[in-house]
């Protein structure tokens, strides 16, 4: 699995950062090494609310640390930065562990997971369980595992992209009302602690 490094950030120029990112910014990452790019921005979270979350997906570790350090040698990139006034908060990297469906949607949300850390196949597995419910309400979910995030109180994210956050909610309810979940919850050590909502911007 691949690496994704995330940045939680505050955006002063929202449309000029997106209209950066989809077009030259975004091709000038993937010649930085990155096979993925995305940006969403936190609309309904708590203190979180206006944030922006930008993600980078690596291959390796070594790529990620190489990519963020060219970033920051890049003085395009860093004009574009300054003008659109990227405020960085927080950086994390993580480990995709498991991934189902397709990333695209007018909208994200990010499920905040602590607990025991899981093994790769029990992640894939409760993906694949969620999926049975959460695909009436989304397009594709991601299961990621933290490798660097200081001291978080959570040790794992799902992200899930969606067309509707009615149907995405739904879905969601029945999933933790599956008895089959709440069964793997309980042995395997691990509780949902927060969720975000997003509007996607690349």
């Amino acid at each position: 699995m691949s690496y994704l490094y995330s940045v939680l950030a505050s955006i002063g120029n929202v449309q000029e950062f997106a209209a950066a990112g989809s077009g030259w910014a975004g091709d000038r990452m993937k010649e930085l090494g990155a096979t993925d790019f995305n940006a969403n921005q936190i609309i309904m979270g708590g203190e979180l609310a206006g944030m922006c979350i930008v993600g980078f997906e690596f291959e390796t570790i070594d790529a990620a640390m190489a990519g963020q350090a060219g970033l920051y040698q890049d003085a395009q990139m860093l004009e574009m930065m300054r003008d659109t006034q990227v405020n960085v908060s927080r950086r994390i990297l993580f480990r995709i562990q498991s991934e189902i469906g397709e990333r695209q949607g007018r909208y994200g949300s990010v499920l905040y997971i602590a607990g025991r850390p899981l093994d790769d196949a029990s992640a894939a597995s409760n993906l694949e369980l969620s999926w049975k419910t959460i695909s009436e309400g989304a397009n594709g979910m991601i299961g990621l595992q933290a490798v660097a995030a200081g001291a978080s109180p959570f040790q794992g994210t799902v992200v899930t992209s969606t067309d509707s956050l009615d149907e995405l909610m739904a879905a969601s309810a029945k999933n933790f009302a599956d008895p089959e979940m709440a069964k793997r919850m309980g042995e395997q050590g691990w509780n949902v602690i927060g969720r975000v909502l997003m509007n996607r911007l690349i």
